[in-house]
Parts: C-alpha cells; sequence; structure tokens
C-alpha cells in the first residue's frame, strides 16, 4: 500500500465550552474519494478548517506527501495544494 498523501492524527480544537474535536484522524492516498459524514456538531466542519489553515489545531500533528507541516493560514495550505480545486491534491 502507498504512502498517505495526508494524514492527520491526534487532532484536537476546542472553543469556548465546546470540543469540537478529540484524538481526530483522517488519511487520504492518491486517488482516493472521502467523504465526511456525521450529525451536526459531530466536528467535521472544523476538522477541514484545521486543514485549510482556518483555525489552527490545539494538538495532533498533519503529514504531507511524507513531511509533518503545520498550516498557519488558508494562503499557507494553499501554497502546499491543499485546497478545494478539484485535482489540487493528487498532483505531486
Amino acid at each position: 500500500m502507498s504512502e498517505a498523501l495526508l494524514l492527520m492524527e491526534g487532532i484536537e480544537k476546542s472553543f469556548p465550552g465546546v470540543r469540537a474535536l478529540s484524538g481526530c484522524r483522517f488519511e487520504l492516498r492518491s486517488g482516493e474519494v472521502h467523504a465526511l459524514v456525521g450529525e451536526n456538531g459531530a466536528g467535521k466542519s472544523s476538522l477541514m478548517k484545521v486543514l485549510a489553515g482556518v483555525y489552527s489545531k490545539d494538538a495532533g500533528r498533519l503529514r504531507y506527501k511524507g513531511a509533518e507541516i503545520e498550516i498557519p493560514s488558508p494562503r499557507a495550505a494553499q501554497q502546499l495544494g491543499i485546497s478545494g480545486q478539484p485535482n489540487s491534491w493528487g498532483s505531486a
């Protein structure tokens, strides 16, 4: 099996009075398509906003193309090739 293109593990995010993410893990390999499904308030949007640089994570790690990364802003995510643009994730 090939190495993960993207790995998010142990991701945590809290807001005042709310723990949005606790120990979340997401793994994506080139060519895969995923859907995040869950109830309202399950943390789907929060997890994707951490990946997109909209929110900073409180804990955990992100690996992209084998390297550990930090995504401090949406611009930084876009510069890494992480965006909502079709076909932008699979290009190596």
